[in-house]
């Protein structure tokens, strides 16, 4: 078995693009057969190349890391090219729809890479971890490559034979009827999961299926201003396949109500409850996090001129949700006012003949002016 590639180039698994390129051209350098004696610098310097070449495709190394040095050369050696190619159809119909499929279908090849399954979970936030963001690690248990046998899903001194199924191609040919004539799809064997060889022993943490079922504490980037229900995806890392690629992680959202305020996209509701003094002759009221009025995270102040009536609208520019994709752009929080009406329990004697002088008398009642008005003018 040959050497595995970050061992060629003396490199760590994590290693950037940049150190790759780093350590090839060092390596280069030491065994080109222009500058090393040695008998095998020419082999060597072909193992270099290649090792190159795949770590620094960014799907060729997704592929290699996710199958394992032996599959991935296995996969290049069936494939004669380092695609994975596991279909393609052709057609054998007798009518005249036969010449149409086979422009569409016949003897081409259709790319379809074997990929692990997705694997979906749901979080809860709250209203001010949508508006600031954050960093979070959630517990996942998924399908992983076992560790073990690095994913071949055997010990290394298994012993191979050919697999009697595929007859060591890894594929067999699946045909089917259909009303247009008969189909033939070529899809992966079963018996070998695609080796084309079979193994005497099994790898016994993974029972030979190359995978291990483990709880991972996965870290998360939570953007700011995101949605209820909005769908954060991270490809790759959902459930291992072996001989092949893993499926993604879907973390679907949920933004918690919040206990006072309320959210429509990037603007935020609030209904603030203003005593009746307030609202006949005015006040100016500080908006904070911590404020009369709480906010997000935004500082503002509103200003209540006298004689407001219930049900007026306020609005604070800037005090809403962050508008995602939008720097330093925020919505607005709308202020509803609902004047608190006094239960005449709650008054002193003073307090009731304040408010009868208020009313005055049935022609004041009459006038347009209002209760409202005529305190204004005391």
């Amino acid at each position: 078995m040959s050497e595995d590639f970050y061992d060629i180039l003396g490199v760590k698994r994590d290693a950037t693009t940049h150190e790759i390129k780093k350590a090839y051209r060092k390596k280069a350098a030491k065994h080109h057969p222009d500058v090393s004696s040695a008998k095998d610098a020419e082999e060597t310097f072909k193992k270099i190349k290649k090792a190159k070449e795949i770590l620094t495709d960014s799907s060729s190394r997704e592929a290699y890391n996710q199958m394992g040095h032996s599959q991935f050369e296995q996969s290049q050696k069936r494939s004669g090219s380092g695609s994975q190619n596991n279909s393609f159809y052709t057609t054998n119909a007798s009518s005249g729809f036969g010449s149409m499929f086979e422009n569409f279908f016949g003897n081409r090849t259709k790319s379809a890479p074997v990929r692990g399954n997705d694997l979906k979970t749901r979080l809860e936030i709250t209203l001010e971890d949508a508006y600031a963001g954050l960093t979070k690690k959630i517990n996942i248990r998924r399908p992983e490559t076992c560790s073990t046998c690095k994913g071949s899903g055997h010990p290394s001194e298994a012993k191979q034979t050919t697999c009697s199924t595929c007859k060591g191609s890894g594929q067999i040919a699946q045909t089917s009827s259909t009303m247009f004539g008969q189909f033939q799809q070529i899809i992966t064997c079963q018996n070998c999961v695609g080796e084309g060889v079979l193994y005497s022993q099994k790898c016994q943490p993974c029972q030979g299926s190359g995978i291990v079922l483990n709880e991972v504490n996965f870290p998360i980037d939570i953007p700011v201003g995101i949605q209820d229900g909005q769908i954060l995806r991270y490809q790759g890392a959902g459930a291992a396949k072996k001989n092949g690629l893993n499926g993604d992680l879907k973390i679907v959202i949920t933004v918690l109500p919040h206990k006072y305020l309320q959210r429509d996209n990037s603007n935020i509701y609030y209904l603030h409850k203003l005593p009746f003094d307030q609202a006949v002759f005015g006040t100016t009221i500080q908006c904070s996090k911590d404020g009369l009025i709480p906010t997000l995270g935004a500082n503002s102040k509103l200003v209540i001129p006298p004689g407001t009536q219930s049900g007026a609208n306020f609005k604070l520019i800037g005090c809403g949700m962050p508008m995602p994709g939008r720097k330093n752009s925020f919505g607005d929080q709308i202020v509803k006012i609902q004047i608190i009406t006094p239960h005449p329990s709650d008054l002193n004697k003073e307090q009731k003949q304040s408010l009868k002088l208020f009313g005055g008398s049935k022609k004041d009642q009459d006038t347009s002016q209002g209760i409202l008005n005529k305190i204004k003018g005391l």
